[in-house]
């Protein structure tokens, strides 16, 4: 899971994922809770770019095997 993000967002995430609120993560891993607010915000733009990613990869492999199929004009939604 560490691949993105860093051991301490995956384990503020896995927090937040799990139910816990901000400040209940914060005591668990006896880091204030701004902080916690921080990692979260970094996690969570991380994890929505890396989504991102894989959604226009997954249309430029569509694109692809469209035109080796001798599509000239493909429209990608």
């Amino acid at each position: 899971m560490y691949g993105i993000l860093t051991k301490r967002q995956a384990e503020v995430l896995r927090y937040y994922m799990l139910g816990y609120k901000q400040e209940e993560i914060a005591r668990i891993l006896n880091i204030s809770q701004p902080r916690v607010s921080r990692i979260l915000k970094t996690a969570l733009k991380k994890v929505e770019l890396a989504m991102e990613t894989v959604k226009y990869y997954k249309e430029l492999k569509k694109l692809k095997n469209a035109r080796k199929m001798g599509y000239k004009e493909v429209i990608i939604d």
